[in-house]
């Protein structure tokens, strides 16, 4: 009997990691789990990604995904096609469509995440070509390199070194580096355990004034934040130390990419970049370091730049989610309304 028992677990065990271990079925399982409403359904992101990542009872709070549509059905001029490579800032809160931008005829969305797959398909037409790189504050550093953005536009990829290589082929086949939070997606992610892990959640905040390693809690309390938008070692924090050389850097890295882009056709390139959370809502008693206003006021208009800060500001905490990374659909009504007055002008 307890032979057959440890042979039932084994095959349970092995079950969880193939399972764990797959990204097909980690897409199944993950789609499944959100889908279902009930006990056995996950509440991970239902209600803000980093109240997924907390389980602090008081940010339990219902998140609304409806996208923002048909923003833009002005029988205007069309008379661009609107390339786009972006983040979860702009797909998941409004569709990506010609319905939503001020004189788009076409529009080619891409995810930064995608870079590695096929360049973008350019469709011959007269129509003037205009490239949009958005990121958020603090993904900028990461993104804002022209080989990134090679990446899209013609598939490029730097070569790897042979040591490089044989990293890479070894870690591919020995670890998958989203492992350990696979295993805890299948064996432990449904929303029958989930006052367990607010009732540790709460405890932690109530005894030991912690949340988790990679969240923040503001201090009104109102509001979690990403650790790295909050700690001001990290490069992507609106609290890092910033000089004016980190300034004209970033400017760099933009005229590059606007020369690169023009040499592959497009007609203009603009940037717009969104604050953190933390750059908005104004909840900490430390100065935030200013970046996306400097930047804009630094470039004196030699680059084609949308800074949503001022527009934000207006909406203050109104704009986004208490329990979440990102701006809220009424966040990204106003950048939208300001960048669809910017492609008018282009």
């Amino acid at each position: 009997m307890k032979k057959a028992l440890a042979f039932l677990v084994l095959i349970v065990l092995l079950g969880v990691l193939g399972i764990s271990s797959s990204d097909q079925a980690m897409r199944w399982i993950s789609k499944a789990r959100y889908q279902q409403q009930g006990n056995l359904g996950s509440d991970k992101y239902r209600f803000g990604d980093l109240y997924g990542l907390t389980y602090l009872p008081a940010f339990r709070l219902e998140k609304d995904t409806s996208l923002i549509s048909n923003q833009y059905t002005s029988p205007g001029l069309r008379d661009t096609d609107l390339y786009i490579i972006g983040d979860s800032y702009l797909y998941s809160y409004m569709q990506m469509d010609t319905s939503n931008f001020a004189r788009a005829k076409r529009l080619d969305f891409r995810k930064w995440s995608d870079g590695g797959g096929a360049p973008i398909a350019f469709t011959p037409s007269s129509h003037k070509k205009v490239l949009l790189i958005e990121s958020v504050e603090r993904n900028i550093w990461n993104v804002i390199d022209i080989m990134r953005v090679k990446a899209h536009l013609e598939g490029y990829r730097a070569p790897l070194t042979w040591d490089e290589k044989l990293n890479a082929c070894l870690a591919d086949a020995l670890y998958d580096p989203n492992l350990e939070q696979n295993i805890d997606f299948t064996l432990f992610n449904f929303q029958a355990l989930s006052f367990i892990k607010s009732f540790k959640a709460q405890g932690n905040l109530s005894l030991f004034n912690r949340t988790t390693a990679d969240v923040v809690l503001s201090e009104d309390q109102q509001f979690l934040y990403m650790k790295e938008t909050m700690d001001s070692m990290q490069k992507g924090s609106s609290f890092y130390p910033l000089r004016s050389q980190n300034i004209q850097d970033l400017l760099g890295r933009m005229a590059k990419i606007e020369q690169y882009a023009e040499s592959r056709g497009f007609d203009e390139v603009v940037f717009s970049f969104i604050p953190n959370p933390v750059a908005i809502t104004q909840t900490e008693s430390t100065p935030t370091n200013h970046l996306i206003p400097s930047l804009a006021y630094a470039n004196q208009g030699r680059l084609n730049l949308v800074d949503p800060t001022q527009v934000l500001i207006k909406g203050g905490k109104s704009y986004f989610f208490r329990s979440d990374s990102h701006w809220n659909q009424q966040g990204a009504q106003a950048w939208l309304n300001q960048m669809n007055q910017y492609l008018l002008k282009l």
